[in-house]
């Protein structure tokens, strides 16, 4: 019985790592949550960037637009756009909760703040806009950022 109770602990413990706990498991948040809260989990490893593992949470045609400019379409660029930034940084957040968030019909609006390292210097960036939601997936996510010296 002494054995059993650890092993039963390292299996439990294997299954819910094993997808960076997979936040689509999560009925508490939305689905925009769910997705940084995977992309939190994933960004700053060595772990493989998968067009799959975006199209979870991304309908075929999703955009990404930021200060008006769409930077990436569809879940197959997803992997290349995001490796680029993981390539700029030494660390990235997206710090959760958000400071705001509310919901109005298929929109999710929301401000947050991404923490990041690059070059060795600490930034923070702040971020407003909206997600549209489609069957459950994000379509778009349109955000104005900007950065505060420190």
């Amino acid at each position: 019985m002494k054995i059993f109770y650890p092993a039963a602990l390292i299996l439990l413990l294997s299954f819910s790592t094993n997808s960076f706990a997979d936040p689509a498991q999560d009925a508490s948040s939305d689905v925009l949550e769910q997705m940084f809260t995977w992309w939190n989990g994933i960004m700053n490893t060595e772990r493989e960037l998968k067009a799959e593992d975006f199209a979870r949470y991304f309908t075929d045609d999703a955009t990404i637009v930021l200060n008006g400019n769409e930077g990436v379409r569809g879940p197959a660029q997803m992997p290349e756009y995001f490796q680029k930034i993981r390539e700029l940084t030494e660390f990235i957040e997206i710090v959760l909760p958000f400071k705001e968030k509310f919901q109005s019909g298929n929109k999710i609006f929301t401000y947050h703040t991404i923490r990041s390292t690059r070059d060795g210097l600490e930034q923070e960036s702040h971020n407003m806009g909206y997600a549209i939601i489609e069957n459950g997936k994000i379509a778009s996510v349109n955000l104005a950022r900007f950065s505060l010296d420190k």
